[in-house]
């Protein structure tokens, strides 16, 4: 009997992971930390890459990456920037596919949380 109480005891202690992502056409091209950067880009008070890039503790090349292989990877650009000049003043805001992704990201996240508290162990 000693050996039922120790299982129960550690059934407490047994949970579980999932990973998500969206693919396209079999290419990955939006998880949780890319799903965040236009998440961050969608902002309003943003309006700046470098800013939103900052907030997920990405250099601005990296999150200019992420924008780039997501175009790449679907030919669509998931935003829209315009360069700024001299002393900066450039902007960026998430396009109508952006904006898709995003809400098909957040949409399928919040299944899967819905799904874990269902089956919570």
């Amino acid at each position: 009997m000693k050996n039922f109480h120790e299982i129960e005891n550690q059934k407490k202690k047994i949970g579980y992971g999932v990973k998500i992502w969206l693919t396209f056409e079999g290419k990955s091209v939006l998880g949780a930390g890319w799903a965040k950067l236009l998440e961050i880009i969608d902002k309003e008070e943003i309006g700046s890459l470098t800013q939103a890039a900052k907030e997920c503790n990405y250099s601005y090349k990296y999150a200019w990456n992420i924008l780039k292989r997501i175009e790449e990877r679907t030919n669509i650009p998931p935003a829209i920037t315009s360069k700024g000049g001299k002393g900066g003043g450039g902007w960026v805001k998430l396009s109508d596919w952006g904006l898709l992704l995003l809400h098909k990201y957040k949409t399928l996240a919040q299944e899967i949380e819905t799904l874990k508290k269902r089956l919570s162990i």
